[in-house]
């Protein structure tokens, strides 16, 4: 579906205004439904400046630990031709509002309109980290805003930040959409075309510090590695993220027979990056017994020679290291745990070449090459989905603008019954000061006379407990009054 020279829009900052670059779409641009987009916010709803907005809502941050959704669909809202200190400052009220009560989850609406606003503003690598830290900002991308990213990023040639995005995509765990499926499989095929021929780094070796101080803590946290939120390495992902989705058999065909093929080729390159070496060729196993009976070619040739470098580079562990201790564990050695061993290496390498030679024997073995029939195979059937696609988000959008029309409402009437509220509490404090002006000077009369009702007692009292000073001061003044009346 590669259309060549097709001109593509694209907001220029300076002007604001459109220009057109030549450039190859992978979706057509009518995906980016921007007359929807464009039209979506309520004509009842104000624009408030971005200044106004941030100032507003970081107030709120400081006073009340929060700030409201519909100020936040406001904030992403205006940011349009902003500076990049002003991109800093969303990025930390993006920060403070996950981290807030309306913030968990952040409302697809916004993740939305923050990733539209990045790729106007040029700036749509900035968001990759962010997607990152799910945590600190939780921009879980839906499948229309994720396709969107990809292709985008594959429209500039970044083909490491989109396959960074179908990652994000695997991590969710949800084969359901179909379009979002093959636009992550383009990503991913695309990525393992670059990189999957190519040796990972090695590991930096863990040496502990001669000179450590040790610090005394109520409690040592074990470090958790879960092989999935917490994976670092990209090769791990990139194979993680192809087996998942040839499991899945994302890539339709009507002949099985290939679409098997294609398939398990996948799994098995997958699991070789990923380094699950016991398992695929445990699948590889199952798979050879499957396909004896038909003569059926089982794998590719290309995918068994990727497999067989990423075994003969995978790093290994000693299991007679002595370990760490708690204090010293951290998550990259935890991990670190899960490699295989020099003799369990070896097992998987001689285990390797006997299924080969297997599949050898009854041609189970085929020379197609997979990743040009993958990719075109994946943009027929995005062409085909494509407008669906646009007709669900166009009613999404509509959705939303509902949506936002009933927050907008519903803030109105919450700041007029604050206002309202803050009026009374004023008028109720005003009449307790005037009730008490009142009845000070109804009962003057009572006060003035319960001066000379005060108990003998008490005034002995209170000369005991003047000090020497206040007494000596207080005979002074009486011995020049009596002089005085002498």
């Amino acid at each position: 579906m590669w259309r060549h020279c097709r001109r593509s829009i694209v907001l220029c900052n300076a002007c604001n205004k459109f220009r057109h670059v030549s450039r190859r779409h992978l979706l057509s641009s009518n995906y980016a439904l921007q007359d929807t987009w464009e039209n979506r916010w309520p004509s009842t709803v104000e624009n408030v400046p971005f200044g106004r907005l941030s100032l507003k809502m970081i107030e709120n941050f400081e006073k009340f630990g929060k700030s409201s959704v519909i100020d936040m669909e406001m904030l992403v809202k205006s940011l349009q031709n902003v500076s990049m200190e002003n991109i800093e400052l969303t990025e930390d009220i993006m920060y403070r509002f996950r981290h807030s009560d309306d913030g968990f989850p952040v409302r697809d609406s916004i993740v939305n309109a923050i990733v539209r606003s990045y790729i106007d503003l040029e700036i749509p690598d900035r968001l990759v980290p962010l997607i990152k830290d799910k945590l600190g900002y939780g921009l879980l991308l839906d499948n229309y805003t994720a396709n969107l990213l990809m292709s985008h990023f594959l429209q500039q040639d970044m083909t490491e930040e989109a396959a960074m995005v179908a990652y994000e995509m695997m991590l969710q765990e949800d084969t359901s959409h179909p379009f979002t499926n093959c636009m992550s499989l383009y990503c991913c095929v695309k990525r393992l075309q670059e990189i999957g021929d190519i040796q990972p780094p090695e590991d930096a070796p863990i040496v502990a510090d001669e000179e450590e101080e040790w610090t005394r803590v109520r409690i040592i946290h074990r470090p958790v590695y879960d092989d999935h939120f917490d994976i670092k390495k990209e090769h791990f992902k990139l194979g993680k993220s192809l087996y998942y989705l040839g499991r899945a058999g994302v890539v339709p065909d009507r002949d099985s027979s290939t679409k098997d093929l294609v398939s398990r080729s996948l799994q098995f390159v997958g699991l070789g990056l990923y380094n699950k070496f016991s398992k695929a060729l445990d699948l590889l196993e199952t798979w050879i017994t499957a396909a004896k009976t038909n003569n059926t070619p089982v794998l590719c040739q290309k995918q068994i020679e990727t497999f067989k470098n990423h075994l003969e580079w995978s790093p290994t562990r000693d299991p007679e290291e002595e370990e760490l201790e708690l204090g010293q564990q951290t998550q990259d050695y935890v991990a670190r745990k899960l490699y295989l061993t020099e003799e369990e290496k070896a097992a998987c390498m001689e285990r390797f070449e006997k299924l080969t030679e297997e599949l050898k024997s009854f041609g189970g073995i085929s020379d197609q090459e997979i990743y040009s029939y993958i990719l075109n195979n994946v943009q027929e059937q995005m062409k085909n989905l494509e407008g669906q696609e646009k007709s669900s988000q166009e009613k999404r959008y509509q959705d939303w603008k509902t949506e936002m029309l009933n927050l907008y409402k519903e803030q109105m009437k919450e700041e007029s019954r604050l206002r309202k509220q803050q009026e009374i509490e004023l008028k109720m404090a005003e009449m307790a000061e005037k009730e008490e002006l009142i009845l000070a000077h109804e009962k003057k009369r009572e006060i003035l006379l319960a001066r000379f009702r005060v108990p003998v007692e008490a005034k002995r009292k209170e000369k005991e407990e003047l000090d020497e000073d206040e007494l000596e001061e207080r005979m002074k003044n009486k011995r020049s009054i009596i002089k005085k009346k002498k």
